[in-house]
């Protein structure tokens, strides 16, 4: 916010990179300008240039979580209402309800953007708003929302190919696709445009921006992150075998094959629809939903340079379908939630973590909200098992000192359990896309039948 209030565009991406440079794309830079203004009208000692570094007094902490919890009001919680409320969301009034306040409610969010404290409800927000304005049909301004989302965090890239793959079944779904091709085009191109302009006159800036958003220079991941590279590297350390250079290939080729299946599907499905018949608007919107969860999710497993907190992204889609998949989305938050334990315990907020964790069981147990009653009974054995799990690592982690010699011990249980629950996510949130459209489809051609 300093930066942004003291300093021209030009100086906003080059200024003091050895302490805490800017390194997110424009919007979430005019986001910090606007926040940092206000600030400034306030107190300008919170936003003084180099002075206020490290102020943690009681009224700017005030004031900066405030920021948070205005701009998710304003951006996130008008577009879950919104979406949960609409047509293509076919649920009963009290089941509606239930699941925003359960979107809304959930932990992970909560206490990352309110506890470990970020924006990333801003990002999420723009990501529900595409998905309503596809529910409505209304794709140019999808697109444009996806471009906010995108411009506000770079980690928004998770969902880009599921995006890219439903617009572009629309495109040849469409009479007037080529039309709608081009237009898309001019959306994206426009709202690219108008947030980089400050800086469209250099391409050295422009480079700059570029190299900021993307540190590739900090390693195939970040911490100890539940993916597959971290969890790998319990047994074999690739980044110790390989160059950095090698390791973004490597990643890049499997989150690659990751999600094409899950885009390749959602496209085929989209694209082959007939209206009223094997594919609806509102199950055309669930199986983007579907595909946005297993996208992310194959980034987050397999992709360069992942943090703790980007478990947010798969989670945020996935919650989108916490009325088709109630026990999967229960089961999912409590192992996302477990998986971030690490970082939240750096940031102190233990007792935080435990009263969220435990709010969430209650809230998801009351009587309207949905219960799956057809889930296996083994899948609920599974479900409790894994709890204990979670429970026994936390236990251990309080009441067991770790040997001396692997300091880091429940840490690493934490990224090889949950890494493991979240591969099995993955695999089944793909299979629950695919069978999808295989029912609808199904159940279209035998009305045809008896008709």
């Amino acid at each position: 916010m300093e930066l942004t209030v003291h300093l021209p565009p030009s100086q906003w991406y080059f200024y003091d990179l050895s302490y805490w440079g800017l390194d997110y794309p424009p919007l979430t830079a005019f986001q910090s300008w606007a926040c940092g203004w206000v600030a400034h009208l306030i107190n300008p000692s919170w936003v003084a240039l180099d002075q206020s570094r490290g102020i943690e007094t009681h009224t700017s902490k005030l004031f900066m979580r405030s920021t948070v919890l205005v701009l998710e009001a304003l951006i996130y919680v008008p577009a879950v209402v919104l979406l949960f409320q609409s047509r293509q969301i076919q649920a009963n009034w009290i089941v509606k309800q239930a699941a925003i306040f359960s979107v809304l409610l959930q932990p992970c969010l909560i206490l990352i953007d309110h506890g470990h404290f970020q924006y990333n409800a801003v990002m999420l927000g723009f990501l529900v708003w595409t998905v309503y304005f596809a529910a409505r049909e209304q794709y140019l301004v999808m697109a444009a929302c996806f471009c906010c989302s995108l411009m506000f965090k770079q980690m928004a890239l998770y969902f880009a190919p599921a995006v890219f793959a439903f617009l572009l079944a629309k495109c040849f779904r469409s009479p007037y696709g080529v039309r709608l091709f081009v237009q898309l085009g001019l959306v994206v191109i426009v709202t690219f445009g108008v947030m980089l302009l400050p800086w469209m006159g250099s391409s050295a800036q422009l480079q700059q921006i570029l190299f900021r958003v993307f540190p590739v220079a900090r390693g195939l991941y970040e911490d100890k992150v539940a993916n597959v590279w971290c969890a790998a590297n319990v047994a074999v350390k690739l980044r110790s075998m390989f160059a950095a250079p090698v390791l973004l290939r490597l990643a890049a080729a499997a989150t690659s094959v990751a999600f094409a299946p899950s885009c390749i599907h959602l496209f085929l499905a989209v694209k082959r629809a007939v209206s009223g018949q094997a594919l609806v608007a509102a199950d055309a919107v669930k199986l983007l939903c579907y595909a946005l969860v297993n996208c992310s999710l194959a980034f987050f497993l397999f992709s360069f340079q992942v943090h703790e907190k980007s478990i947010l992204l798969p989670l945020a889609p996935a919650l989108l379908l916490i009325h088709e998949e109630p026990w999967a989305v229960n089961w999912f938050v409590q192992v996302a939630l477990f998986s971030m334990y690490p970082l939240l315990f750096k940031d102190g907020l233990q007792i935080p973590y435990w009263v969220m964790a435990v709010g969430w069981s209650m809230l998801r147990s009351c009587p309207a909200c949905p219960a799956d009653k057809r889930t296996p009974l083994a899948v609920l054995n599974a479900q409790w098992v894994s709890t204990l799990v979670m429970v026994a690592i936390h236990v251990a982690n309080m009441y067991v000192p770790p040997p001396p010699s692997l300091p880091d011990l429940y840490v690493v249980l934490n990224v090889v359990f949950s890494c493991t629950m979240f591969v099995l996510f993955f695999a089944y949130f793909n299979y629950r896309q695919l069978t999808l459209s295989l029912v609808r489809v199904r159940t279209t051609r035998s009305k045809k039948k008896d008709n």
